[in-house]
C-alpha cells in the first residue's frame, strides 16, 4: 500500500508539476521553474558529488537512482559513457526523455519500486540524491538493497538519507501574531460533506515566518465552549511571509457532525505551538451543520490539493544505515552531514564502496 500510495503521488506530480517537484522551491510551484535555469542546477550537485568522492569516480556506467526529469542523469554524462535514470513514475521518465540533452549517452528507464530491471552488477556506480527520503523506511531499505545488487564489487555508491527530525526551533513570543480574515466560507454544511474556506493571512509581528512546512493555517470545529475537533484541515504558507505581507490560502475542512457548530481558523507551527496559545487571535465562523448536505450554491468543493500537499519525508537512522551496509559487505567511506532534506531534517550523504 505505501508503494502505490508513492507511486501514485509521483505519477501525478510528474503530469502537473515535475520540475518543481524534483526541486521544491516555493516561488517555483504551479510550473514557474524555468527549464534551462533547472536543468544547469544539476553540473552544480554533481560537482558537490564528484568534490565529496575525492579521488573515487561514479566510474564508467552510472545508474542516477530516482531521477525524476532527468536533472543529474544529463549532467553524469559529462563524466561518464553511459547513464541510466530510473524513475517509479512513468510521467517523470517521459518528461525526462523529452529534456534529455545526450540521447546518445543517456537512457530513461520506468521501474515499478520493487525490482530494478537491471542485472546484478551491471554499474559501477550509482547516485541517488533527496530521492530515497519520499519513500517508507521499508520501501528505503528495499532500495538500498538493490543498488548493492546493480553495482559491481568495487564499485560506488552516492545515496542521500534523512537520519531524523530535528525539533523545531520555536520563533519568539512576538512573532505569533497574525490577522485572519475569512473570505469565503459555506453558511451550511452537511455532516461529512467538505468544502474549501478561503481566508487572508497578514503576519502582524516583526519577525519573518519561515517559508518551511512546519508553519500551517489549519482550523477546529467547536461548539460553545467544546471542542468537536481539534484537527482538521491544513494548508502550507506559499512562502516566507515577511512582516506585514499577507497571503490568501484555501483550507478544506470536513463537517464532523450536526449543530450549530463555529468553525475556528488558526495557525500553527508544527509540534511547537497553535498562534492563539501564544496570545493570538484566531477566526471564527459560524456553520449551521445538517443531517443533509448542503446545497450545492453553498459550498465551494474542497477539490484535489496539489499533489505536493502528498509528498511524504521518512528517515532511515544513520546508524541503521551504516550498518546495513556493513552487513552487506560493503564500507561506509564517508557520512557527510548535508542540507538536502531541509533544515526540518539531519541528513546525511553517504560514500559507499561496494
Amino acid at each position: 500500500m505505501a508503494l502505490d500510495v508513492l507511486r501514485d503521488t509521483w505519477e501525478k506530480l510528474g503530469g502537473v508539476d515535475p520540475l518543481w517537484a524534483v526541486l521544491t522551491d516555493p516561488g517555483r510551484r504551479d510550473g514557474r521553474w524555468d527549464v534551462e535555469e533547472f536543468m544547469k542546477t544539476g553540473p552544480e550537485a554533481v560537482g558537490q558529488v564528484r568534490t565529496l568522492l575525492g579521488e573515487r569516480t561514479l566510474g564508467s556506467r552510472v545508474l542516477d537512482f530516482g531521477c525524476g526529469v532527468g536533472r543529474l542523469s544529463n549532467a553524469l554524462a559529462a563524466h561518464a559513457d553511459r547513464v541510466v535514470g530510473v524513475d517509479i513514475a512513468s510521467t517523470m521518465v517521459a518528461r525526462a526523455r523529452e529534456l534529455n540533452r545526450n540521447p546518445d549517452r543517456v537512457e530513461f528507464v520506468h521501474y515499478d519500486g520493487r525490482l530494478l530491471p537491471f542485472e546484478d552488477a551491471s554499474f559501477d556506480g550509482a547516485l541517488s540524491l533527496i530521492v530515497l527520503q519520499h519513500a517508507r523506511p521499508w520501501v528505503q531499505i528495499g532500495a538500498l538493497l538493490e543498488l548493492l545488487r546493480v553495482v559491481r564489487p568495487g564499485g560506488t555508491l552516492v545515496v542521500q538519507i534523512p537520519s531524523a527530525r530535528r525539533a523545531p526551533v520555536p520563533m519568539p513570543e512576538e512573532a505569533y501574531r497574525a490577522d485572519i480574515e475569512v473570505l469565503e466560507a459555506p453558511s451550511v454544511l452537511g455532516v461529512g460533506q467538505s468544502a474549501l474556506v478561503r481566508a487572508r493571512v497578514t503576519n502582524l509581528s516583526e519577525h519573518p515566518w519561515p517559508g518551511t512546512k512546519t508553519i500551517k493555517l489549519g482550523n477546529h470545529w467547536r461548539s460553545g465552549d467544546e471542542v468537536v475537533l481539534l484537527d482538521d484541515g491544513r494548508a502550507g504558507l506559499p512562502a516566507m511571509v515577511a512582516p506585514g505581507e499577507s497571503f490568501e490560502v484555501g483550507v478544506p475542512v470536513t463537517a464532523p457532525r450536526a449543530g450549530e457548530l463555529v468553525l475556528e481558523l488558526d495557525l500553527v507551527h508544527e509540534m511547537v505551538a497553535w498562534w492563539e496559545s501564544e496570545g493570538g487571535t484566531p477566526a471564527r465562523v459560524p456553520i449551521t451543520v445538517t443531517a443533509a448536505p448542503a446545497p450545492p450554491s453553498e459550498v465551494t468543493p474542497a477539490g484535489e490539493a496539489h499533489p505536493g500537499e502528498q509528498i511524504e519525508m521518512h528517515a532511515l537512522h544513520t546508524e541503521f544505515v551504516q550498518a546495513l551496509f556493513g552487513h552487506c559487505g560493503a564500507e561506509v567511506i564517508a557520512a557527510v552531514p548535508d542540507e538536502a532534506a531541509g533544515e526540518e531534517w539531519e541528513s546525511f550523504t553517504y560514500v559507499v564502496s561496494r
